[in-house]
């Protein structure tokens, strides 16, 4: 858990609306170690307390600007509040200090989605593509940004990037879904929505009411 927090939030994107970057995507930190004056700021962003270890953890940025995994863990606890404009200034400073870092610029792509900058979340996506041509999540958010402005076929080309990748990733199906639905292919929808649910159950906690609205309003059985 402690070293989750330390790095996962180069993947903690995804999506409070978005399929792509929910936290599923977190990497393996298995063996990371975690830097000794992180304890405190790692025990109250476990306990709830985001404010309070944001305050440690901005003491300690103070005192050492360069400090790789208390940027990340601040990047996180701003995420956590919903703060995108502090949580992008922090991720800006993450990629100025590894520029070769592509997940931090999937990461800024998600939040200046979030604040409905759809021209530079596009571009962080890109970049992140530049660095990682295989990153499939910069293709997700593409797809994303495609589909928020109607630019279907677009985002159906992202999907297949994605699909020729990780032909089982399954927020993929999501999105394709969405796109589906969004072309009048009501039937073929409802096909990507079960795969991705039989993919990770877990979706369809969230997902599964598209899917139960396909259904009504067109009155599809499957």
């Amino acid at each position: 858990m402690i070293c989750r927090w330390c790095v996962g939030f180069l993947f903690l994107m995804v999506a409070g609306v978005q399929a792509q970057f929910e936290p599923e995507v977190m990497p393996d930190t298995t063996g990371v170690m975690l830097a000794p004056e992180l304890q405190g700021s790692i025990a109250a962003l476990e306990s709830g307390d985001v404010v309070a270890a944001i305050v440690e953890l901005q003491d300690i940025v103070r005192s050492d600007a360069t400090h790789e995994q208390a940027l990340r863990v601040l990047a996180s606890a701003y995420l956590k509040l919903k703060d995108y404009t502090q949580a992008i200034a922090t991720c800006r400073q993450i990629g100025a200090i590894d520029s070769t870092d592509a997940g931090i610029r999937v990461a800024l792509g998600y939040l200046y989605q979030q604040l409905g900058d759809l021209a530079q979340a596009e571009q962080y996506y890109k970049e992140a593509l530049g660095v990682n041509p295989n990153l499939i999540q910069a293709y997700q958010g593409l797809g994303w940004v495609h589909l928020m402005r109607g630019e279907l076929e677009m985002a159906m080309d992202m999907i297949t990037e994605t699909t020729e990748r990780a032909s089982n990733y399954a927020p993929n199906y999501i999105l394709m879904g969405r796109v589906l639905t969004a072309q009048g292919f009501f039937e073929d929808a409802v096909i990507a929505y079960n795969r991705a649910f039989a993919l990770q159950s877990a979706l369809r906690d969230t997902y599964g009411i598209l899917l139960q609205e396909l259904r009504l309003r067109h009155g599809l059985k499957r």
